[in-house]
């Protein structure tokens, strides 16, 4: 394996890469790793132009996206696939899960956004525990509760509009995905989307949250390291 291949990891909804953590260390004796991360922006179109402006400038790079950063990573691939080498898409979709529910924040007020709000409706959703973090983790609550509540609507809002469903059958990319099978934010239809449009994935289920890369991240790595080194 080539040390000097890049991989691009893609955050949440979060926006900071901050849970990313566990799999740090572990990706970091095989890859050169970027770490995309978001300010707080007003449309779809801007978190792609914001991703694609830390893409490293020169050579081949794979993506690693989770959740929210998925179609993101979707639509560079779709823009500009000449140097993306083969990528992953973790607990993704390609249109807005819930669609309805998060359109429903632009009449909610930005206090309802902080995280004493929400808290118990994040840890219901997200199905983890603290136990499932070691104390060198920053637990999701953690990290969630550090956004700022006007930030995390705008995002929520951005999200309640994402459809880049048409984009699929033009991406012949190589693509890991990964799905957790006790996903309550990606549905199995949301991930048959991607498996049935997609040219050529090879999709995994784990029996995991929707946080599956934090919850499962040395099995999580070595798929990632196998996919990667089978085509670069």
């Amino acid at each position: 394996m080539n040390q000097q291949h890049t991989l691009v990891l893609m955050p949440g909804l979060d926006g900071t890469g901050k849970l990313f953590a566990p799999l740090i260390p572990l990706l970091e004796p095989h890859f050169r790793l970027v770490i995309v991360t978001y300010p707080d922006l007003d449309s779809f179109s801007e978190y792609v132009d914001c991703a694609q402006n830390q893409l490293p400038e020169a050579g081949g790079f794979s993506l690693v996206a989770e959740s929210f950063s998925g179609p993101v990573a979707m639509a560079i691939m779709a823009q500009r696939p000449e140097r993306i080498g083969p990528s992953v898409l973790s607990s993704t979709f390609a249109r807005s899960p819930l669609a309805a529910l998060t359109r429903m924040t632009n009449y909610v007020p930005e206090q309802m956004f902080s995280i004493g709000a929400l808290s118990d409706f994040c840890l219901d959703v997200y199905e983890v525990n603290d136990e499932d973090f070691s104390e060198t983790q920053p637990l999701p609550l953690n990290v969630m509760e550090q956004l700022d509540g006007v930030l995390l609507k705008h995002r929520i809002s951005v999200l309640s509009r994402i459809d880049v469903s048409a984009l699929l059958p033009g991406i012949e990319i190589p693509i890991l995905h990964l799905h957790g099978t006790q996903d309550r934010i990606v549905s199995e239809p949301d991930a048959l989307v991607l498996q049935s449009n997609l040219p050529d994935v090879n999709r995994i289920d784990i029996d995991a949250p929707h946080l599956l890369l934090q919850t499962h991240p040395q099995q999580c790595a070595e798929l990632i390291f196998n996919h990667v080194r089978a085509a670069v």
